[in-house]
């Protein structure tokens, strides 16, 4: 099943083409890489008019230009009942992963049917879903290697009205907390990860999705409870599709029964006709 993020008021994808994408972040235009947007651009080039440009080549993380003179170092924008801080750093990255906006309903609506149901997001970045978990009144358990961006997942939690709500701010390598946690007897009623292709961990240990996704899985299954009500796996890496996600979610369906929901995730130009691929996903249901 396709799922389409369509944007919404305070973000949108205008355009893509040409191996660009023009995005609107607010009042701030940008304009970032987008590898598999090989098709001609639906605007006239008038209409790209960023305020900032990113360009990054295999030598380094890339930087910003900015045509159009300055641009705030952070601005809000707010989708619904969640608030995000805007940031352009130098990996390109902006503080959200937008695609995900159809996740977050999902996910919310789910954690609405059990109250205070335990959630753990590995991977956790910004807090997106973090912060649709704890809307939807769940016990989060927010994981992520880098300090920084944990940081950046609280402001965003404060943005949101969620300052006090039950989230658990962990900065960790997550294999090595997943480790941890089994030991330690927790269990979880959801699961969300979304992992890098290639990562660090605080401690100099190496992520590799290829080789490195497959042990922790298992452990993750013995993580959840008894009564579990999703898990949620994503990924953004070149060559990984929805087939391989529901392939290795395969063997909790073996254990447990269920059924698994699988496809791509894209976004929706608002000028034209194109959906830009963003990634696939796969969800697994009691």
């Amino acid at each position: 099943m396709e799922l389409i993020a369509p944007g919404w008021s305070d973000y949108e994808v205008l355009d893509a083409g040409d191996g660009l994408r023009l995005e609107r972040l607010g009042d701030i235009l940008i304009t970032r890489q987008c590898a598999q947007a090989i098709w001609p651009r639906h605007l006239p080039e008038r209409d790209w008019r960023p305020h900032a440009v990113h360009f990054r080549n295999d030598t380094g993380p890339g930087a910003w230009s900015y045509p159009r003179g300055p641009v705030p170092r952070a601005w809000p924008i707010r989708r619904e009942r969640a608030a995000f801080e805007m940031r352009l750093t130098e990996f390109g990255h902006i503080g959200l992963f937008s695609e995900q906006e159809t996740q977050w309903p999902w996910i919310e609506e789910r954690l609405a049917a059990r109250a205070g149901a335990k959630v753990l997001n590995l991977f956790g970045y910004t807090g997106g879903s973090t912060l649709a978990a704890a809307l939807g009144g769940g016990q989060v358990t927010h994981v992520d290697a880098v300090k920084g961006v944990v940081t950046w997942a609280r402001i965003n939690a404060e943005l949101s009205g969620l300052g006090a709500a039950p989230i658990r701010w962990i900065v960790e390598d997550a294999p090595r907390f997943v480790s941890r946690e089994l030991r330690r007897g927790n269990r979880y009623d959801a699961l969300i990860l979304d992992p890098p292709t290639f990562g660090r961990g605080p401690d100099g240990s190496v992520w590799q999705l290829e080789t490195s996704l497959v042990p922790m899985l298992a452990e993750l299954e013995q993580l959840l409870s008894d009564a579990p009500l999703f898990v949620l796996l994503s990924a953004h890496t070149p060559g990984v599709t929805a087939a391989v996600l529901r392939n290795l979610l395969v063997p909790l369906v073996a254990r447990r029964g269920g059924r698994l929901e699988s496809g791509d995730m894209a976004q929706r130009c608002a000028s034209g006709p194109y959906l830009v691929p963003q990634g696939v996903y796969c969800r697994w249901l009691p």
